[in-house]
């Protein structure tokens, strides 16, 4: 009977105008059956009471302060003290209006009974629903407390390995050194004001992409040769928050920056599907990507569970001579 959609004074006319209707009927249908005015009235009036006390106190009382708690034989004996004691309280304020005695409190008893039937049903489906609704509310709570906490495992993550690149930089006197921290003061921009909910603007999570590439760029003293191409990008794409940074740390950190390649591509198609690809070659012997980028790929799978569930397909390939990784993304 309680709802958090309708305001107090609007859920109190409901009920009034309730029980209002359901007088009217009783009043209309008796009418044909009951010759006197006062008897008529009476009737009526003592029904509406009497099935109104039933419903709320049974709603209200009864069920939540002892079925809810587990008290069902209690439930029960006040559940039958309640029917019985209101038919015999509005039998004994009506009168006698049939020769048998066992007729009258039975036909007293049918609407009593039925409006306590009711308002339990009401009240099975009324708690099923909250309960549904918290158990939602707690998984989205818990989705949002993960994967707050991948978040934060992952920008302290990027943030003291760039600082330690700056650091080389800066250490050696590299002329590179003020537009690199330019650059990260850019991501960090990025990653800061633009992170106000789970999903950004695909085109700004390029421009992110293409300053993190560029950083690189100005860091290495081997030039490995980089592609980066794009196409399909609108302006209605969002994509979950730095998804893709992980992939382009692993390729920067743990390829072969010195005479290698690192190939990444991005694109979308007319069903909104992105496919996200990237390759970088690797030395010979080194441990397998994920060996190397310890917590990194693991959180972004975790992440993409969490956030694209039986949306995204990921896979990843290393050989002995490079390292790719196959993303596919559906952004419906």
């Amino acid at each position: 009977m309680q709802t958090n959609l309708l305001s107090r004074p609007i859920l109190y006319a409901l009920h009034i105008l309730f029980w209002l209707c359901y007088g009217a009927i009783l009043f209309a249908s008796m009418s044909n059956w009951v010759v006197s005015t006062t008897e008529l009235w009476h009737i009526v009036i003592s029904d509406v009471l009497a099935s109104s006390a039933i419903a709320y106190l049974n709603y209200y009382w009864l069920l939540p302060k002892y079925y809810g708690k587990g008290k069902y034989g209690l439930y029960v004996i006040l559940s039958v003290l309640l029917i019985a004691s209101i038919v015999i309280v509005r039998v004994s304020i009506i009168g006698l209006s049939h020769r048998s005695m066992t007729y009258t409190y039975f036909i007293r008893s049918v609407p009593a009974i039925g409006f306590y039937l009711i308002t339990t049903v009401v009240w099975f489906f009324a708690n099923l629903i909250k309960a549904q609704r918290n158990e939602i509310e707690l998984r989205n709570s818990q989705l949002a407390s993960e994967l707050k906490f991948l978040k934060l495992q992952l920008s302290p993550h990027f943030l003291f390995n760039t600082l330690n690149n700056i650091y080389s930089m800066a250490y050696f006197k590299e002329n590179n050194t003020a537009p690199a921290i330019m650059k990260l003061s850019e991501m960090m921009r990025h990653m800061l004001y633009e992170d106000q909910g789970r999903f950004v603007s695909l085109s700004k999570e390029i421009t992110f992409m293409e300053n993190f590439i560029e950083l690189w760029r100005l860091k290495l003293d081997e030039k490995p040769k980089i592609i980066f191409t794009h196409q399909g990008i609108k302006d209605r794409h969002q994509i979950a928050h730095l998804i893709f940074l992980v992939f382009l740390e692993n390729a920067f950190k743990h390829g072969n920056t010195i005479d290698g390649t690192i190939e990444i591509n991005l694109n979308i198609n007319a069903g909104d599907r992105l496919f996200f690809y990237i390759r970088n070659d690797v030395i010979a012997g080194r441990k397998t990507a994920e060996e190397e980028s310890g917590v990194g790929l693991t959180n972004v799978k975790k992440r993409l569970n969490l956030i694209y569930p039986a949306k995204h397909e990921l896979e990843l390939d290393q050989n002995a001579t490079s390292f790719e990784v196959k993303l596919t993304i559906n952004l419906q």
